[in-house]
């Protein structure tokens, strides 16, 4: 037979039985608590946080470099394009004048080319940096095919090459950039 302290024993038991699935319960759900908060701050610092440094660039209140893929030599700093200062002009003269290897004839290229800034600080720049923004100009012209450069869309690629060459060249040789834009005042390709 069973004893009277046995059964007391087996009752005391499912009563802290009880007592332990409810401390498991709240443990359980504090955890996930946790989790979600967690999944949460990792979801605000990937969406969110990014966002505010590409606006902390523009603003020009943090210097960064955006392509970590090239091989990084000198901080770029992002300025803050003023729209309401007056745009700065400055032409690269004299005129530029390419030859193309054509098999059939001689093939030429005259254009003459005007840089756009806003700050007269690039602009200073620009004039000190000329000799060698013209010998880079020369080099990207010569390199063109005479069929590329005759129609809209290659000469519209042609002033994206250009801008993209003289900010290079202004970024290696003084530290920054800032010509805004580049135009053809004369073109001519025969």
């Amino acid at each position: 037979m069973a004893k009277k302290d046995d059964l007391d024993l087996d009752v005391e038991g499912k009563g802290e039985k009880k007592k332990g699935s409810k401390m498991k319960l709240i443990i359980i759900v504090l955890v996930v608590l946790i989790l979600a908060g967690a999944g949460g701050g990792a979801a605000w610092y990937f969406f969110l946080k990014p966002n505010a440094d590409i606006a902390e660039i523009e603003d020009g209140t943090e210097e960064a470099e955006l392509d970590d893929t090239q091989p990084v030599t000198k901080k770029k700093k992002k300025k803050k394009k003023n729209h309401s200062e007056p745009p700065i002009f400055v032409g690269l003269d004299p005129a530029f004048v390419v030859s193309f290897k054509d098999q059939s004839q001689a093939r030429f290229m005259q254009l003459s080319v005007e840089l756009m800034s806003r700050d007269q600080d690039v602009i200073d720049i620009v004039e000190s940096y000329k000799p060698m923004i013209r010998n880079n100009l020369l080099l990207l012209f010569s390199s063109q095919k005479f069929e590329d450069v005759v129609t809209r869309e290659g000469k519209e690629n042609l002033l994206e090459l250009t801008l993209e060459e003289v900010n290079n060249t202004l970024m290696n040789e003084a530290g920054s950039d800032g010509v805004e834009a580049v135009y053809f005042t004369a073109f001519v390709a025969q």
